[in-house]
């Protein structure tokens, strides 16, 4: 078996490192959610660093050692440019990743949820109404994720986040 895998994912978040590394969060189709060690890449040189932005699509080969996952190449699948351009969708796409991070154990495949979440990301891009749409899309991940049987709304699935991961998450409405 290859140590070396290419997946598509979406950079859910990355966190800093003192030197010139960074730990990437990615949701995968094939992988699940995965936590990548990205070595040299806020090196002026690099070329993985514009893709690893909070929201990207992206394609990355991963190295797998017995430790440890590690961020090799990339390439950028979209960028989600609309999204980008309004500062209430950007609101939205954290406060949704947030609950994801949260509520999706690591290296365990869920393609219903990724699809369902490249279904969000897709409809934002276009969509003008963010309210009900981000509600629309909560409830379809609430439901495959088995927290909800029947529709919510935004502040009862909101209210729920919290009560399942045991913090305030802020929901931010501009």
């Amino acid at each position: 078996m290859s140590r070396t895998s290419k997946t598509e994912g979406i950079v859910l978040k990355k966190k800093n490192l003192p030197n010139q590394d960074m730990i990437v969060t990615i949701f995968s189709e094939v992988m699940g959610k995965i936590r990548i060690l990205a070595k040299g890449v806020k090196k002026i040189s690099s070329k993985r660093l514009p893709h690893l932005q909070t929201g990207n699509i992206i394609n990355a080969v991963i190295y797998n050692s017995e430790k440890r996952l590690y961020l090799q190449e990339t390439s950028l699948i979209s960028g989600l440019t609309q999204i980008k351009k309004d500062s209430k969708k950007i609101s939205f796409v954290y406060f949704y990743f947030h609950i994801i991070d949260r509520l999706l154990p690591e290296n365990q495949q869920e393609p219903d949820i990724y699809n369902a979440v490249k279904r969000f990301l897709i409809d934002l891009s276009k969509s003008s109404t963010t309210i009900p749409l981000l509600e629309k899309h909560l409830n379809i991940l609430m439901k495959k994720l088995g927290y909800i049987s029947k529709k919510g709304s935004l502040d009862e699935i909101h209210k729920l986040v919290e009560e399942l991961i045991n913090e305030k998450v802020p929901l931010i409405i501009i």
